[in-house]
């Protein structure tokens, strides 16, 4: 073969097959920076058609992300989804690709995935106030005020400006617990004379003081806790606040049948969760179903006669 032969050969030749991996992704990553999104996508795509087991997944995984973001910013949104997805099953500690992927299942239409994409989220980095705000509209769109007022305040206490207003809005309210406390005031003093009463009219209040005065020891009966379905409600949500998975709160929630402390959830509603996720649902999906004020898993127990 003449040299003259051989260096048409070699000029003829792909560029995808003259550089490497690590090439192509550092060539992509600068050109990304050059706001050269086109060249960009393409050096992603040669990357990954060069990649071999021996590049590394991770590095595989970054450069999917990478591309998804592109796509995402393009308006390629299927695409997106698609890169983000291959990403995420390496690369499972991404908040950032979670609340992004979680965004576009959300607009999508696809709630329940997105729900359960911000909770992922959250779980990863506990003080991500976006993710939180993102999960409080999708259960809005869903009609679950309380869920989303919850997510509202947390997200507007992690900075995030835009959701305050939503957190007040969504504020819950306090039913008259003020009037309570005025009216039961005035029971706790001394009753007073009659007011057209003389002044040789013999006064109620001092023996009665006298007689309060020392009281007689009392031994005060206090009863066993009365399992309330709220305390089960709150001691989930702030199980799945600190950044614990709703499975793994659940899972470690006792029944109150068996273990009647504050923050236990009725037997019921356990096993309705556990069918629930044998039957296909995410964790997500199946304790946003399941665990709700009105759920009919929450009926308390009866009283025994005695």
């Amino acid at each position: 073969m003449s040299q003259h032969l051989l260096l048409a050969l070699l000029l003829l030749a792909p560029p995808s097959r003259a550089e490497s991996f690590k090439s192509w992704a550092a060539r992509a990553s600068r050109e990304e920076r050059e706001k050269d999104d086109k060249a960009a996508f393409q050096s992603y795509s040669n990357a990954l058609s060069t990649w071999k087991p021996t590049d590394g997944k991770p590095a595989r995984a970054k450069i999917l992300c990478a591309r998804g973001a592109l796509r995402d910013r393009g308006g390629d949104e299927a695409g997106a989804l698609e890169d983000y997805g291959e990403c995420l099953a390496v690369e499972k500690k991404n908040a950032k690709i979670f609340d992004r992927r979680g965004q576009l299942r959300l607009k999508s239409g696809k709630t329940a995935l997105a729900i359960d994409d911000f909770y992922k989220a959250t779980a990863v980095d506990i003080g991500f106030g976006w993710a939180y705000a993102h999960r409080a509209q999708a259960y809005e769109l869903q009609g679950d005020r309380e869920f989303a007022g919850e997510d509202y305040r947390r997200a507007c206490g992690l900075g995030v400006k835009a959701a305050c207003p939503k957190a007040q809005e969504l504020a819950p309210a306090r039913k008259g617990r003020k009037k309570k406390g005025a009216a039961a005031a005035p029971a706790e003093g001394p009753a007073a004379p009659p007011a057209d009463a003389g002044p040789d009219a013999p006064s109620e209040a001092a023996p009665a003081a006298e007689a309060a005065a020392p009281p007689a020891p009392r031994k005060r009966y206090v009863p066993a806790y009365n399992p309330r379905f709220s305390d089960c409600l709150h001691a989930l949500q702030a199980c799945g606040d600190s950044g614990a998975a709703f499975g793994d709160c659940v899972g470690k929630t006792p029944a109150c049948e068996q273990k009647a402390v504050k923050g236990c959830c009725p037997g019921e509603c356990l096993q309705a969760y556990r069918k629930a996720l044998n039957s296909g649902a995410s964790e997500a999906e199946a304790y946003r179903d399941i665990f709700i004020p009105e759920a009919s898993c929450a009926a308390p127990p009866k009283p025994d006669d005695d």
